[in-house]
C-alpha cells in the first residue's frame, strides 16, 4: 500500500555511513526529506510534526529546488513499533 504524504519541505540530508552489527559491512548513508506535515486534533487545534523520509538518491533532483514549499512524497511504509516512511 502506498500513501501520499505532504508538507512543507525543510530540509534534504544524507546520514552518516554505518557499520552493520552483524555482518561487519560498512552501509552507505542514506537520503532524506525532512517534511513539516501539520494535522488537525479533535479539539480543532493544529498540530505539526517533523517526519525524515527515506528517498533514493536519484529522486533528490526533484526535490532540491523545493526546499521551503509544500510538496506530496508518494510513500510506502513498514512499522516495527514506529511508523516509518519511504519515497518511492
Amino acid at each position: 500500500m502506498n500513501v501520499m504524504i505532504q508538507g512543507q519541505l525543510m530540509n534534504i540530508f544524507k546520514t552518516a555511513d554505518f557499520k552493520d552489527r552483524e555482518t561487519g559491512e560498512v552501509k552507505v548513508g542514506r537520503l532524506k526529506l525532512q517534511l513539516m506535515c501539520e494535522s488537525v486534533l479533535s479539539n480543532g487545534e493544529t498540530k505539526h510534526e517533523l517526519f525524515d523520509i527515506t528517498i533514493p538518491d536519484f529522486k533528490q533532483e526533484e526535490y532540491k529546488d523545493k526546499v521551503g514549499e509544500q510538496v506530496n512524497v508518494p510513500c510506502s511504509f513498514y512499522a516495527k513499533g514506529a511508523v516509518t516512511f519511504f519515497g518511492v
